[in-house]
């Protein structure tokens, strides 16, 4: 078995990050924040600038905590850019054009596809109206998990 394969590297989406937050607040649940954080650490667990851009918008802690964190919040790159634009034409109404601001979501999936990582998301299925993160993850054979699925993957268990 490889390394690769024995330590995943996950990109995280906005609302897995949004859910860590609201489901598992960091008084409560401080193990699983550290868990996070040392995931982080070894530059395992990323996700692309644009998702930091989508929680600028609102002045929170989970903001105050990527401003903390904002080496896992990686730049995009040429293969990246090849791969947004073939994303974005394939599935044009991943984004909504209406919507104002940055809008993560093909960004997440390129920085997944070009590295081989696995999505970390809140979103469930979509349909093709409204395609979602696991949709165009199943198109190119991206692994795309939500939060439980990572602590299990993880084999994070905790004692009270």
């Amino acid at each position: 078995m490889t390394e690769l394969a024995l330590f995943p590297t996950y990109c995280i989406d906005t609302s897995a990050l949004i859910d860590l937050k609201e489901l598992y607040p960091r008084d409560i649940f401080p193990p699983i924040w550290r868990n996070i954080e040392t995931l982080i650490a070894q530059g395992r667990l990323v996700a692309p600038k644009e998702v930091y851009q989508e929680l600028q918008r609102v002045e929170d802690e989970l903001f105050k905590w990527a401003k903390e964190h904002k080496m896992m919040f990686k730049n995009l790159d040429d293969e990246q850019i090849r791969h947004v634009l073939d994303i974005t034409g394939k599935f044009p109404k991943l984004v909504d054009e209406k919507k104002p601001g940055p809008q993560a979501d093909p960004f997440v999936i390129a920085l997944a596809l070009s590295r081989g990582y696995i999505v970390i998301t809140s979103e469930s299925w979509g349909d093709p109206n409204k395609p979602k993160i696991p949709d165009v993850c199943n198109h190119y054979g991206i692994k795309c998990l939500d939060l439980v699925a990572l602590y299990r993957k993880e084999k994070w268990q905790f004692d009270h």
